[in-house]
């Protein structure tokens, strides 16, 4: 091949692209505008142009050669080729061009063709995006001379795959690939994928293998894209990294159990019968494989079969007193099992539980303790009560308490709290088993009215300034005789009894150096009712009052405002 200048045509070369060798045209490039010494960046930033790396040619033949090299676009549309060149000849680069884009290294492979024979020639990789142009470094490679080697071995292997030595199902996501290549030279590697795009031999992911003109090898192989039907491609390559075309199989994977439920003698997830024996029946189903066997197991008695692939039916199941578990359970023809499951309890008679309502206790304006007994008939049972402010109309429920399964009455208590003082409740105990719910009778009950407030100040008679430490002291008269408390004044003569019932009381109110007093209040139930009491010091006690000093219920009103 003559070296070309810029007044001859084009030479005809050919790119590798996706795997595949298509041809494509060369250009004769000036001289000048390949300097080997050349290998810095453009004259844009560094952090944006294209990063590009020369790598080794592979398949050189005596008048052809493939060329590699990687480029990262560092986040730019980029644009890239290759320039090469003999000693001293013009360079020349490849026609057509190849576009990268991301942030990842992109392969760029080319393979050229009508080469000198026992020539040796330089390249590199060359891309250009927005921020600049970057030159790759220099590569030679020598083509054979036509004269010692006919030709460079160009044949790729021949292989073959198959995923579980042909089944056409499997329930797992790891499966067995069976490999199977030939080459004249030998097999060094393989290449799988779920992915038909065919990879370079130096995409990441090739396995080394012994090199073998003859090849077979069983390996382990992770399949990623979820149940249904799964292609896995294979590729082979031999020492001058020929690469086959690729080989497929494919395989069912079906991970999902089948879906099995109960539509007799009840859907739901409880029964109660009266007899000894039951038939179950129902249906299962599955997207992918058709249901191989319908197994049920009772948990008193032994297992039994039934092979139906849609419906199914168990008849007859023995059943033992109180509750029985049943599960079914339905396996496909890849091993995946789902299950349903039903309780069913038998009594000879009613065995929902017994409930007696009991009367509250410990009522107060808020509090109340309810009460009952449960007999859970032999099954576990649950407890609780309702009540609410009208008959047969419940907006409150307790705690929910278990009952063993015995066949005795158990006390059953609980204490409900926030309720409104002075107010009618209606309640009742409810129990439930697997038999169903029992309600007991409804009671009533009142709770405590609200309590009441006695407070005020203690003056002095003629300075009317509050008097300190006083003792009040409080004590019913009617309802409650034996009502007693005692306060004392504060610095402001302040004093309060709190939680008084509905009543009349007597206050006497004593200190050194004052008349004692006493003073009578009647309060309504929840009523705050506030006082004035005004005590005289003993030395005055023989001086009346000045003219202008206001009557005593005046002053009581007026000084008890001091703490309002």
């Amino acid at each position: 091949m003559e070296p070309e200048d810029s007044q001859n045509p084009p030479a005809v070369a050919q790119v590798q692209e996706s795997g595949a060798w298509d041809r494509m045209y060369c250009q004769n490039t000036p001289p000048g505008d390949y300097d080997p010494q050349t290998t810095a960046y453009g004259l844009q930033s560094v952090a944006t142009a294209p990063t590009v790396a020369t790598s080794p040619a592979s398949n050189v033949t005596h008048n052809s050669a493939s060329l590699h090299g990687t480029v990262n676009a560092n986040g730019l549309s980029t644009t890239a080729w290759f320039q090469y060149r003999i000693a001293n000849g013009p360079s020349k680069s490849t026609f057509a061009t190849q576009t990268v884009i991301g942030t990842i290294d992109a392969e760029i492979g080319i393979r050229i063709i009508m080469l000198l024979p026992g020539t040796t020639y330089y390249y590199r990789l060359v891309a250009k995006n927005d921020a600049g142009t970057t030159y790759g470094s220099e590569v030679s490679f020598t083509t054979a001379d036509i004269n010692t080697s006919v030709t460079t071995e160009i044949t790729p292997p021949i292989g073959a795959i198959s995923i579980n030595s042909g089944a056409y199902c499997t329930n797992s996501f790891t499966v067995t690939a069976n490999l199977s290549a030939t080459d004249n030279t030998g097999v060094t590697g393989y290449y799988l994928s779920t992915n038909a795009t065919p990879p370079s031999q130096y995409t990441t992911g090739w396995m080394s293998t012994t090199p073998a003109t003859t090849y077979k090898e069983d390996v382990t192989y992770t399949i990623s894209n979820g149940d249904g039907r799964n292609m896995v491609y294979v590729w082979y390559k031999d020492a001058s990294g020929n690469i086959s075309d690729a080989a497929a199989a494919s395989i069912v994977v079906d991970t999902t159990p089948p879906i099995i439920t109960i539509t007799d003698p009840t859907s739901d997830q409880t029964y109660t019968t009266k007899s000894n024996v039951v038939s179950i029946s129902g249906s299962a189903s599955d997207d992918i494989n058709e249901i191989s066997s319908v197994v049920w197991i009772h948990d008193k008695d032994t297992s039994g079969t039934e092979r139906k692939t849609i419906g199914w039916t168990v008849p007859n199941i023995g059943l033992v007193k109180g509750e029985n578990v049943i599960t079914i359970k339905a396996t496909d023809s890849v091993g995946n099992t789902g299950t349903a499951t039903i309780t069913i309890t038998y009594a000879e008679v009613d065995a929902t539980p017994k409930v007696i309502t009991g009367h509250a206790t410990s009522i107060t304006t808020d509090l109340a303790t309810l009460s009952g007994t449960v007999n859970a008939m032999g099954l576990p049972a649950t407890a609780w009560f309702q009540y609410g402010t009208s008959s047969e109309h419940y907006s409150g429920t307790s705690s929910i308490q278990s009952i063993e399964n015995g066949l005795h009455e158990v006390p059953v208590s609980n204490r409900i709290s926030g309720l409104q003082a002075g107010t009618a409740y209606y309640y009742r105990l409810v129990a439930q088993n697997s038999a169903g719910a029992t309600y007991g009778n409804e009671i009533t009950f009142n709770t405590l009215p609200p309590k009441g407030n006695i407070y005020g100040n203690v003056v002095s008679f003629l300075k009317e300034g509050p008097v300190e430490s006083a003792k009040l002291q409080l004590k019913g008269t009617k309802a409650r005789k034996k009502s007693f408390k005692v306060t004392f004044s504060d610095a402001h003569g302040f004093f309060e009894f709190k939680d008084l019932d509905a009543d009349t009381y007597d206050i006497t109110v004593t200190k050194t150096d004052f008349k004692s007093m006493s003073q009578t209040v009647e309060i309504e139930e929840g009523e705050r009712k506030k006082i004035g009491i005004i005590l005289q010091k003993t030395k005055e006690e023989d001086k009346g009052p000045p003219k202008d000093v206001k009557s005593d219920q005046q002053k009581t009103n007026e000084t008890s405002q001091m703490h309002d």
